[in-house]
């Protein structure tokens, strides 16, 4: 039955954004902190914090100056974390880069956010 629910509460959020098929964000600027906030439900990560936080506005800042991808290595200098506590926070890239509101990165960059 859980199952289910978290199925049909996943199925529900996701009709009433504007989501691709892989749950990336249409436009970055549709984004907003509560859509994170739904975002991160959809995928059973909890609540936000201010951790959470400072990665989303860094990839969101970077993405939106140059129109791509952050190295993880510039990413984790800029704001004092190890690979590892990234990984964490997110579970992957991916979730990070959904989370932050950011347009799906094409075939070639989601095989490395994983």
């Amino acid at each position: 039955m859980h199952i289910q629910t978290s199925a049909r509460r996943f199925s529900s959020i996701h009709d009433h954004l504007p989501l691709d098929e892989h749950g990336f964000l249409l436009d970055p600027h549709y984004w907003s902190e509560h859509m994170a906030c739904l975002i991160t439900a959809m995928d059973g990560r909890g609540t936000l914090q201010a951790e959470h936080w400072s990665v989303i506005y860094y990839l969101r800042e970077h993405y939106l100056t140059y129109g791509a991808l952050p190295a993880t290595s510039n990413l984790c200098k800029t704001l004092g974390l190890k690979k590892a506590q990234v990984k964490q926070l997110f579970g992957s890239c991916r979730a990070a880069w959904r989370t932050a509101g950011l347009p799906n990165p094409g075939e070639e960059a989601l095989t490395y956010m994983n």
